[in-house]
């Protein structure tokens, strides 16, 4: 089709507003994008586990609100998550139990827990203080009375048939010697008669068996009467904590797994009753009556999770998510130089909130600590949810303490990433995959169609609802389209990275002196921004200016290409001119790359020599072989280089030198070449193009100047106002092309079938000087060999 130009109405953006955005009513509303869409739908209806979702995109093109807004969605129509809840092991304090109670439950639980407690408190002292127990009490001791004094009497009238008293003191049952009519011999005399003291020994021996046989009885007695105290105490308690208790009971009865807790609650209740004894009888003392409420705190409820004021499923965006944050934690006290904690010191984490329904986390963050990442990939592959111990700095350390009982885990976790971290994580992490098997991948750039058109402003507005911001007239919301589409390098695609707009609108309504923001107001927040970040782009346009850096602009030469660069400085890009030249001599290197040669050549930029020259070889070599050698290189570059996109300028300089036909350099060329000659697209139009304008103005701007690009490129002129403006006067040129044919008439005003014979002559005439050059060398080394 040949190169053409290209006109200056095929340059303006045609999307024009008619009114701004004050009659717009703000509502939630997103671009759509089909992809993320499904893979949403299909993370929310299913129920199987590691479903996990990565939620994929460059930052600002609202990954979160999104999934926010759909999470929101449909929670509500998810059952409520249960209540989590860690009471005390009675049979292991070091291990707290976890209780997984209805929504709701938990609360419950806790109230009649302390409502059980102050009945004791209120009723127990009562209980063993009143008249049923006292009779219960009397009878009990009389009649274990009655059968210790039928005993001792057997004992005392058996001890007299061996002539012994029992006496009962201080220091338990004696048997003294009876010789005396109901008196026993006192000690001096047992000393001071030796036959008194025989006698009393044998009686003594003899009666021993049966004495010893009386006192077990009495001791057996006494032992009865412990135990039947104690059964009256524990019958008392139990009865007593039966009813505190039934409330309790009562609502829990159909509460899975509830009633073995309760069984050992009441066990340790009865074991402990003495607490509720205590209590009341030190009333008045009040540190010893704290000291009782502590120790009550083995009885105590800690509801982790209340979900009774949740609906539906909870959804949780941490934004800076921590160890503590997420996992809970163990919250040790110091006491008198020790640290205690127990079920009461556990605090809940976002994941025990989010328990049941979705959490979403940022995975930058979440990979600040690895630790994070290690113990969420713990608790999505097993299942559980581990308290967090001892810590110091948001890092794990060794601890001996509690070790809570896990809690069961089962929330769909939402990660919000980039293209770039997921493919990390697919490549060096054997888990990720297994763990997140949905990507719902955000795309930046969409082609504009109706519904885009007629969302733009609706999102818009929301952004100018929740930014207090001025309303955009009808040029200054056309302007914000226009700017987005810049965003995105194509005509016909938009960028739909949110906070981008935001930004800029937030800067330009600072400008703004009016009602509305207009056009005026966002252009000027557009050139604010460029003037921040671009004083490299102002200093290389001076040392152009005062010709530090050598570049043409007008005129011809031969063996010289205005190549155009991009150079990209993070926050900003710009374009610039390159002067890339090349020079052909008689040898048999063929294409050297200088760059290559001195490694300051990226592995595009030498594909893309190789194949301008494959191209060359392919062209030329058909009449006869090529035999030449050229030096090929971008001037006053002291940077690596890389890409290909020169590639069609690097071809051009070498076939000026080879065929000594000057190139125009009022015009700029970019685009990279196949081995067939065609034209193929690159990036950076809009900034290449711009360049060489700006570099023009301060060289010398004769109004014939422009630039050279691929045709498929074309969707790519998105140009400042003041370009355009020049290209509709006709005073600067954008030309696109398909084939290095189209670029030789352009560059030299041939047509291409003559300048093809030029070069050819050209290579003939260097194929012929190479081999005038190589026989006298083959000459030589025959006369050496002779001499030899």
């Amino acid at each position: 089709m040949g190169w053409k130009k290209v006109e200056k109405e095929d340059l303006r953006i045609k999307v024009e507003f008619s009114s701004g955005t004050e009659d717009i009513k703000p509502e939630e509303c997103y671009f759509r994008q089909k992809r993320v869409e499904k893979t949403f739908d299909l993370a929310l209806n299913i129920d199987q586990e590691d479903y996990n979702v990565y939620v994929c995109g460059p930052n600002g093109i609202g990954r979160s609100r999104y999934t926010l807004k759909r999470l929101k969605e449909i929670a509500s129509s998810k059952p409520t998550p249960k209540d989590i809840c860690y009471v005390n092991n009675f049979q292991d304090p070091y291990k707290p139990k976890v209780l997984i109670l209805p929504s709701g439950y938990g609360k419950k639980f806790a109230n009649h827990i302390e409502n059980i407690l102050e009945f004791l408190k209120r009723e127990t002292f009562k209980a063993f203080e009143g008249k049923e127990y006292e009779e219960e009490l009397n009878v009990l001791t009389k009649e274990i009375d009655s059968q210790k004094e039928k005993i001792i009497n057997q004992l005392v009238e058996e001890a007299k048939s061996y002539n012994l008293m029992v006496l009962f003191g201080p220091e338990g049952v004696r048997l003294m010697p009876l010789f005396r009519v109901q008196a026993p011999v006192s000690q001096e005399e047992l000393l001071n008669n030796p036959q008194l003291r025989e006698e009393y020994h044998k009686n003594l021996e003899a009666f021993e068996p049966k004495f010893r046989d009386y006192l077990r009885k009495l001791r057996e007695l006494d032992n009865l009467l412990g135990e039947n105290l104690l059964k009256l105490r524990q019958k008392i308690a139990e009865n007593l904590i039966d009813k505190a208790c039934k409330p309790l009971e009562e609502e829990f009865s159909e509460v899975e797994g509830f009633q073995e807790y309760l069984r050992s609650l009441k066990q340790e209740l009865v074991k402990n009753i003495q607490i509720f004894i205590d209590w009341e009888k030190l009333k008045g003392n009040v540190m010893i009556q704290n000291n009782i409420n502590r120790a009550l705190n083995m009885f105590r409820v800690n509801v982790l999770v209340d979900n009774s004021q949740t609906q539906g499923a909870p959804v949780i965006y941490e934004r800076i998510p921590t160890l503590k944050g997420l996992f809970g934690q163990i919250n040790y006290k110091a006491e008198m130089g020790i640290l205690y904690a127990d079920h009461l010191s556990l605090a809940p984490g976002i994941l025990h909130k989010a328990n049941g329904g979705y959490v979403i986390l940022d995975l930058w963050e979440v990979l600040k600590n690895p630790y994070v990442w290690i113990l969420l990939k713990r608790t999505l592959l097993h299942k559980e949810l581990h308290l967090m111990g001892g810590m110091i700095e948001e890092i794990p350390v060794p601890h001996i303490g509690i070790l809570p009982e896990p809690v069961p885990f089962s929330a769909k976790v939402f990660l919000i990433g980039d293209p770039y971290l997921y493919q990390l994580l697919m490549f060096y992490d054997p888990e990720f995959p297994q763990l997140f098997k949905l990507k719902a991948e955000f795309e930046p750039v969409v082609s504009i169609d109706e519904e885009v058109i007629s969302l733009f402003p609706k999102v818009v507005k929301k952004i100018i609802d929740e930014e207090k911001l001025k309303n955009l007239d009808s040029s200054g919301l056309s302007e914000l389209f226009r700017y987005a589409v810049y965003q995105a390098g194509n005509r016909k695609k938009i960028n739909l990275i949110i906070q981008d707009l935001i930004d800029l609108l937030r800067e330009a309504n600072t400008f703004s002196q009016s009602q509305y923001i207009t056009e005026k107001e966002i252009k000027q927040a557009i050139r604010e921004r460029i003037y921040r970040v671009n004083i490299i782009e102002e200093k290389i346009r001076e040392l152009i200016k005062e010709g530090k850096i050598l570049i043409e602009v007008e005129g011809e030469k031969v063996g010289q290409v205005n190549g155009l660069s991009v150079y990209v400085l993070g926050d900003y890009s710009f374009g610039r001119p390159s002067r890339i030249t090349a020079n052909v001599f008689p040898g048999s290197r063929g294409v050297v790359n200088i760059e290559r040669e001195i490694d300051m050549s990226g592995p595009i930029h030498s594909k893309g020599v190789f194949i301008l020259s494959s191209y060359f070889y392919n062209r030329y070599s058909t009449d006869f072989p090529l035999q030449f050698s050229c030096t090929l290189t971008f001037e006053q570059a002291y940077e690596p280089v890389e890409g290909d996109s020169a590639s069609a300028a690097e071809l051009m300089a070498i076939l000026s030198a080879v065929s000594k036909i000057p190139v125009k350099q009022n015009l700029a060329i970019t685009g990279s070449i196949d081995q067939f000659g065609n034209i193929q697209p690159v990036g950076g139009i809009k900034e290449k193009i711009e360049g060489f304008y700006r570099v023009c103005k301060v060289k010398n701007f004769t109004g014939n100047q422009g630039v050279i690009i691929p045709r498929q490129n074309f969707d790519n002129l998105l140009l400042d106002d003041e370009i355009l403006e020049e290209i509709e006067k006709g005073t600067f040129h954008v030309y696109t092309v398909e084939t290095i044919d189209d670029v030789i008439e352009l560059l030299t005003g041939k047509k291409a079938e003559n300048f093809h014979k030029e070069v050819s002559k050209g290579l003939k005439k260097l194929y012929e000087l190479s081999k005038e050059k190589v026989k006298p060398s083959k000459k030589v080394s025959k006369k050496k060999k002779s001499k030899k």
